[in-house]
């Protein structure tokens, strides 16, 4: 059975929503079944997680995805509900104001850790440069303000809640106290220290500025002086040595002149890229690369191919790795850039795919060569 299938996530909810259902039902226990439910949804979204990372760093494409900041803040936000009211063995709790501020730490606190610590680097990460740009929906976006306006809505959700009903678990609290740290640490102290450069560097531009003012003043005046002392110092003779001595130079100059004509060098880099891109735009179905047979699936679904699968499949006009043809259409619908190479696809293109064939001649043609 695949792993990243829509029916091994379905399996897993369908056991894990049953045996909370069985339990509520004989035992009544409200709590229990709370955990019951949260252990089921933190293992399928944990899986997910996992297999889209691992499709992600196998094709090296852009780890900034959205879904790397969702999943993990399902499962705090779930965690962050049910660990005051859930049946967990509770290490501490955090009261203040008489009782009307409550937060916990017990086993789901510690569950909850892990999503803190990955949305922590991946926001750190963010803010820091070292992931330029977020993809959402497949299209990347560049620059930190949709990363804080992401962490600001996170945030947000929980203080609302905190408000609601005066409680919030601990590890979530922790989150929080990070996030006003990340703001004050990337947006107001590098506000500051950039503002600051700046008064630096204009200061530094005004000094040289009037620097450079000061010696082109004093180099004037001694070419003025130096001018006006040659002027009296030359002679009537040696004015035509000089005109004769930039005549020969002209001369000399002009006889080395040559007719462009036809230049031959443009013309063979013409020749040499046409036939460059002939090359490059062959009629071949294999990927472009080197392919191995277990990533010969769809991009899309990630499903084997089968030879009594009577559906066709479209080919990425950039890497040309494989895709239903339904499901190719579809997820052009949605965006424009392939599911795979992230490169764009033209309209043109998906409305008359050059490379389309059936999945039987692809898996004798391609698959079983490799």
């Amino acid at each position: 059975m695949e792993l990243n299938n829509i029916k091994t996530y379905l399996a897993i909810a369908i056991v894990g929503s049953t045996v909370g259902v069985l339990y509520g039902a004989i035992e009544k226990d409200v709590p229990r079944t709370l955990t019951i439910f949260f252990i089921t949804v933190y293992a399928v979204i944990a899986l997910r997680f996992i297999l889209e990372r691992r499709h992600y760093k196998k094709h090296k494409t852009i780890l900034a995805s959205t879904q790397f900041l969702i999943l993990p803040f399902l499962i705090m936000l779930m965690g962050n509900y049910i660990s005051p009211i859930a049946f967990t063995y509770e290490i501490f709790g955090i009261t203040s104001g008489g009782g009307s501020f409550y937060s916990p730490f017990n086993l789901i606190s510690i569950s909850l850790i892990l999503p803190v610590v990955i949305l922590s680097v991946y926001f750190g990460n963010y803010y820091s440069g070292k992931w330029p740009a977020i993809a959402i929906n497949r299209k990347v976006r560049k620059g930190r303000k949709i990363p804080f306006l992401i962490h600001t809505l996170y945030v947000a959700i929980f203080l609302l809640g905190f408000f609601i009903n005066w409680q919030i678990d601990f590890v979530c609290l922790i989150f929080v106290i990070l996030y006003i740290v990340f703001i004050f640490r990337y947006f107001i102290v590098v506000y500051a220290v950039k503002s600051n450069q700046q008064v630096s560097v204009s200061a530094t531009r005004r000094s040289t500025t009037a620097r450079s003012t000061r010696s082109s003043t004093s180099t004037r005046r001694t070419t003025s002086s130096s001018a006006s002392s040659s002027r009296s110092s030359s002679t009537r003779t040696t004015r035509p040595t000089s005109t004769r001595t930039t005549a020969s130079r002209t001369t000399r100059s002009s006889s080395v002149r040559v007719d462009p004509g036809i230049d031959v060098r443009t013309a063979k880099t013409k020749t040499t890229k046409k036939t460059s891109t002939t090359k490059s735009v062959s009629k071949s179905i294999f990927p472009i690369g080197t392919p191995k047979k277990d990533e010969m699936k769809c991009i899309i679904c990630y499903m084997d191919f089968d030879k009594k699968d009577k559906r066709r499949i479209i080919l990425c006009p950039n890497c040309r790795y494989p895709a239903h043809e339904d499901e190719f259409i579809s997820w052009f619908k949605t965006s424009r850039l392939c599911a795979r190479c992230n490169q764009t696809i033209s309209t043109r293109y998906v409305n008359n795919p050059k490379y389309r064939i059936s999945i039987r001649i692809y898996i004798e043609k391609v698959i079983e060569k490799l």
